[in-house]
């Protein structure tokens, strides 16, 4: 594949993933939590119909998938000399954090975003409000949700200012 084609994919999936979670993390998600209940059926939409959580993890495997390849493909076949070279080291350093960012994201978010999808879609399928064991569920779930949502914004973060650092200084992969 080419290396432009490649990189164009992993730049694009990578804005896909960045601003996602920024959005959701620092406006969607507060703004739901502060409107309380009224917030159920805007949630489900956005969780179940819409799909923003498989959009966000599916732009964050193919950021990540592109970045490897990207790697490979420069590094000769990942040759340690050039992947921790003064050259290359800061896109290693950041495909790394973004790779840890991803498993994160995919291991411990996203599933909490499907318990959270499918409570919020049994309550509105019965017409009832929460249980109190299903609002502790939802309450529980969301604190760890935006907990693990900070640092994915940390590690999206060093990862995206370490490779903005490496091409910065004309170090181009």
């Amino acid at each position: 594949m080419d290396i432009l084609v490649l990189r164009l994919i992993h730049i694009g999936a990578g804005a896909l993933w960045v601003g996602g979670v920024f959005t959701f993390s620092l406006f969607v998600q507060p703004a739901a939590v502060a409107v309380g209940p009224d917030a159920t059926k805007f949630t489900y939409q956005l969780l179940h119909h819409a799909r923003l959580p498989v959009a966000i993890i599916g732009a964050a495997a193919t950021t990540v998938a592109a970045g490897i390849l990207l790697l490979v493909i420069t590094s000769n076949g990942l040759d340690a000399d050039l992947l921790f070279g003064p050259s290359r080291l800061g896109y290693t350093v950041g495909g790394m954090v973004a790779i840890l960012t991803f498993g994160i994201g995919a291991l411990y978010v996203f599933p909490r975003t499907r318990v959270v999808e499918r409570t919020i879609g049994r309550l509105l399928d019965e017409g009832r409000p929460p249980m109190p064991e299903e609002q502790q569920l939802l309450a529980r779930t969301g604190r760890e949700s935006r907990r693990a949502g900070w640092i994915v914004l940390v590690g999206l973060t060093v990862a995206t200012l370490a490779m903005a650092t490496a091409s910065h200084w004309g170090l181009i992969l």
